[in-house]
């Protein structure tokens, strides 16, 4: 009995450090294909309505969610996470501790716009999610004038890139 109750513990001890991570892990990589998807859909309503369709991003805070979203209002000022434009937005719940690591921003920001003549990003950047401080298991996508979008990941998430440091 108490063979068995201390290879239970040693197994538990082992078993639950790694089960946290992977699942931090899991939770980033599904807000970063949330956000890839959703920024494709950005690149098609471009075109669609023949307009910038900007992508604007407001951090979470102890009270309210954040968001990482599209719009047609260039000024980030404009832009309300609960406002419906009939664009998507990818939600970054306040106590998930998903938050975007690249580029580093506290307050709110227009990230880039995709052009309504070719659909291309105006600038090219990465956007890191991680959980929480985290680094190592970031994913996010990298956003590239003449490329387009692909999603990154430093972790195994099939037929990504990983992401630049």
């Amino acid at each position: 009995m108490i063979t068995t109750v201390s290879v239970l513990a040693v197994v538990t001890a082992v078993a639950v450090p790694t089960y946290v991570s992977s699942h931090k892990a899991a939770v980033v990589e599904n807000k970063a294909s949330q956000l890839l998807s959703v920024l494709e859909v950005g690149q098609s309503e471009s075109l669609r309505r023949h307009r910038n369709i900007y992508v604007h991003y407001v951090p979470s805070s102890e009270t309210d969610n954040g968001c990482i979203g599209l719009s047609e209002k260039s000024e980030v000022a404009n832009f309300s996470c609960s406002d419906s434009e009939g664009l998507q937005k990818v939600i970054l719940e306040k106590g998930a501790m998903v938050n975007v690591q690249e580029p580093a921003l506290t307050e709110p920001a227009k990230l880039f716009y995709f052009s309504p003549i070719s659909g291309m990003p105006s600038n090219d950047k990465t956007v890191k999610l991680a959980h929480g401080e985290e680094t190592g298991k970031e994913s996010g996508i990298m956003i590239r004038r003449y490329v387009g979008l692909k999603g990154c990941s430093n972790t195994a998430v099939t037929g990504w890139e990983s992401c630049p440091s």
